[in-house]
């Protein structure tokens, strides 16, 4: 064969082959037009997820729309044996014994303390008065043992008084007397006040911890008031002050002005009060921004509504308002990442604390709602901040997608001893990785607690936003994401919106379940008749139902009694000081006012601020929705009552 031939052989075997590899549809360039019997061909993505889909944000095809997705991984964030804290012991409040002193008719006084979790089950205690300087004399005739109160009533007229408390062990006093305190006798009174500034016109949000490690707890007062939804831009009105009081004094300690590039309402200042670092002195946890100190100066250019520029998690020294340490918030990109075009869902912040190793808080940090969620897990060590973990929603199937409420829930849902989050319908555990979903989607209220005694572990009581043909209220196991009940019929959107669990009725063993016009009983029994109203709970007489606060009034639910009233806008109900039983924390007129009930008590117990996650629920009550606080244990009736 001759050279001239071999080539073109060659020549006609290369061209075959690439136009074979033309019409195959994966390399196609030839236009439509000029060749009609091939048009090109989608590049098809494969039929198998890469190998590092489940560890990595892998990069998304061109084809891939979130949340719609070739391949889903639930936790590809997640890096195992990182460290979730620092601290070798759990880092708790010391608490005094929060004494607590009122007048009440015919010129007594009621007093009440806490019962510590460290104070051993034998404790007793004697209350000492002192009148002006002399020396205190013991009131009481026998030792204190079945309750955590006491009523003085030989108070001296027109002479100034105090009182104190001592604990006693094997008839021996233990620990330190309590700090003294006084009370008004000219008058009674059914609260304390704390005069606020005089420019202080209106309170967004109070948080409550120990700001200077004197075991009381003092107040962080967020204000004005700012009721602007992100998904309704308008121009804010004002710039957000922070001030703190002390809770013993009533002294002003400091102001931190978050300046016009946080815009006014819940969503864009997310506050939560905490001890940290294990100093005793709780820390202040804020988001902010660069400071602008004129409407003009923001980043807007002067508009009144910010969805630009950097973004800060800010940790402040409770004591002084001096920042700490500050890192980036959870970045916002854009606002269509969000699922929007208005900067509404990339607007929806919080902030909360978990213990994720069971020992060290750890700040959570979480942006998002109505589709794409994002969580970042930061602990304080040595005065600065560092990243512990980031959880995330957007490689997650459907059913994961727009989960959130208006607060989170943080509490060991498994029994190992730390903290699990419930951002919403879904359970994130201490370590990042998610647990379960419901897959429900959004609501505004959602309670954890022991609401059903007779099964192990804690329930879930939801009550949803979004339509459902069913389980719109609902129950769920807690540990495992079972549904226990839940209502079998349709609800429509926004139809449900507040909600509420607490044993307010003995006649059924549990805690009671409700939330728009559905009643039940926690064993999914509907309670017929009125249903109770959703506003606030509290525990205020001497049984183990709680009560029902609502429009200024306290009632029992049944059987209805009237037990006090309160005035203002209610900023908390805790337990803060005195015995077991919670105070109600409103502003009006200028002044915080911290009511506290003067009912004689039947019993005693630990201090509800000691438990965990009644704990966690008052420092989440400072961002989002406000919630009731509730106990990791059951609170209520028991079945032989």
């Amino acid at each position: 064969m001759s050279s001239k031939l071999r080539l073109s052989i060659v020549f006609l075997l290369a061209v075959s082959t690439i136009w074979a590899a033309r019409g195959s549809g994966a390399q196609q360039t030839q236009s439509p037009q000029s060749n009609p019997q091939n048009p090109p061909t989608v590049p098809q993505p494969s039929t198998r997820p890469p190998e590092n889909n489940d560890e990595t944000l892998r990069p998304l095809s061109s084809e891939e729309i979130p949340p719609n997705l070739g391949f889903y991984a639930i936790n590809p964030l997640y890096k195992p044996n990182t460290p979730l804290g620092w601290s070798t012991t759990r880092i708790e409040e010391k608490l005094d014994r929060g004494l607590n002193a009122k007048a009440i008719d015919g010129g007594k006084v009621y007093l009440s303390w806490r019962l510590l979790k460290d104070d051993p089950q034998s404790v007793n205690f004697d209350v000492y008065r002192k009148v002006g300087s002399g020396v205190a004399q013991k009131i009481n005739t026998q030792p204190i043992s079945s309750t955590t109160d006491f009523i003085d009533a030989s108070v001296p007229a027109g002479q100034q008084a105090t009182w104190s408390v001592r604990a006693l062990v094997n008839g021996r006093q233990s620990g330190q007397a309590s700090a003294d305190v006084s009370a008004p006798t000219n008058a009674p009174q059914d609260y304390r006040s704390i005069s606020l500034k005089s420019d202080v016109r209106s309170v967004d949000r109070v948080g409550i911890g120990d700001l200077n490690g004197d075991g009381v707890y003092d107040f962080v007062v967020k204000h004005p008031s700012g009721t602007i939804d992100p998904g309704r831009t308008r121009p804010s009105p004002d710039t957000f002050k922070i001030d703190a009081y002390n809770g013993k004094t009533g002294e002003f300690m400091w102001r931190i002005d978050l300046g016009w590039n946080i815009n006014h309402g819940i969503w864009f200042s997310p506050m939560v009060v905490r001890d940290l670092d294990g100093d005793n002195k709780a820390e202040v946890c804020l988001r902010t921004a660069p400071f602008a100190a004129t409407r003009e100066e923001a980043f807007d250019g002067g508009k009144g509504f910010v969805l630009s520029g950097p973004e800060y998690l800010s940790v402040y020294d409770g004591e002084t308002g001096k920042e700490i340490d500050k890192v980036d918030w959870i970045e916002r990109g854009k606002p269509e990442d969000w699922a929007d075009h208005s900067g509404n869902r990339s607007s929806r912040h919080m902030l909360g604390v978990a213990y994720l190793d069971g020992k060290t808080p750890s700040v959570l940090v979480v942006r998002g709602t109505y589709g794409l969620m994002k969580v970042d897990a930061w602990m304080l060590k040595n005065r600065k901040l560092q990243k512990v973990w980031r959880w995330t929603n957007e490689r997650a199937p459907f059913k994961y997608q727009g989960q959130g409420q208006h607060s989170i829930k943080v509490g060991d849902i498994d029994g190992d001893g730390c903290d699990e989050i419930l951002n919403g319908s879904i359970a994130i555990d201490n370590d990042g990785r998610t647990i379960w979903c419901t897959g429900l989607g959004h609501g505004d209220r959602f309670y954890l607690s022991d609401i059903d005694p007779e099964r192990p572990g804690l329930e879930v009581w939801y009550t949803i936003e979004d339509p459902h043909p069913q389980f719109g209220v609902s129950l769920w196991d807690a540990k495992t994401g079972d549904l226990i009940f839940g209502l079998r019929e349709p609800t429509r959107d926004n139809q449900v919106a507040g909600g509420l669990v607490a044993d307010i009725d003995p006649a059924y063993p549990g805690m009671e379940c409700w939330g728009d016009k559905y009643f039940f009983s926690a064993k999914g029994q509907v309670i017929p008749g009125p249903v109770p109203s959703q506003n606030e709970l509290v525990f205020w007489d001497a049984d183990d139902l709680r009560e029902l606060h609502s429009r200024g009034l306290i009632s029992k639910w049944k059987p209805s009694t009237e037990l006090g009233k309160t005035q203002g806008s209610v900023q908390h109900v805790a337990d803060i000081t005195g015995d077991w039983r919670e105070e109600i924390v409103t502003f009006i007129n200028g002044e915080l006012r911290i009511y506290s009930t003067s009912i004689p008590a039947t019993s005693r117990r630990v201090c509800l601020m000691q438990d965990p996650l009644y704990r966690n629920d008052v420092t989440h009550r400072s961002m989002g929705y406000t919630h009731v606080p509730m106990t990791s244990y059951y609170i209520g009736m028991k079945a032989s009552q």
